[in-house]
């Protein structure tokens, strides 16, 4: 038993875990919703972001970026001061476009957003588990 918790306890986590408490569940009798970021071998850039509400003019797009993991996620001055250049760092060229409404509330963002300035939340937690998708029908309803 021992070899086997040993050998547990060296391989790496590849995935997420979400963790949520219910109303019921919590000693404040708030819901909590959190998760951990496992990035495996990655380094992974850890700082939590305020994201400012903006106001932008009509017809304007929101530019869209590739994903780093590591430090630094994003350099822009788009989103705000917390991702505008620093130390000689250049602004990431978009990959793409989308039109962009005219205000985005502020959030908080990790890897992704986190919440938003009225506390609606989102977490996730990944999974390697290949599934098959197949229709509902009444007798097989999941």
């Amino acid at each position: 038993m021992r070899r086997i918790c040993a050998a547990l306890g060296l391989a790496g986590a590849h995935g997420c875990t979400i963790v949520a408490v219910g109303k019921d569940a919590s000693a404040t009798g708030f819901p909590i919703v959190s998760h951990s970021d496992d990035s495996g071998p990655s380094t992974t850039d850890v700082r939590l972001v305020r994201v400012p509400r903006q106001k932008w003019p009509k017809g304007s797009t929101r530019k869209l970026f590739e994903w780093h993991i590591p430090y630094p996620r994003m350099v822009t001055s788009s989103l705000g001061p917390a991702y505008e250049p620093v130390d000689g760092q250049e602004e990431f060229v978009p990959i793409g476009e989308i039109p962009q409404v005219e205000e985005t509330w502020a959030y908080w963002d990790t890897e992704y957003g986190m919440q938003n300035e009225w506390g609606l939340s989102i977490g996730e937690s990944t999974g390697t588990g290949m599934t098959v998708g197949w229709p509902a029908t009444p007798d097989k309803p999941w």
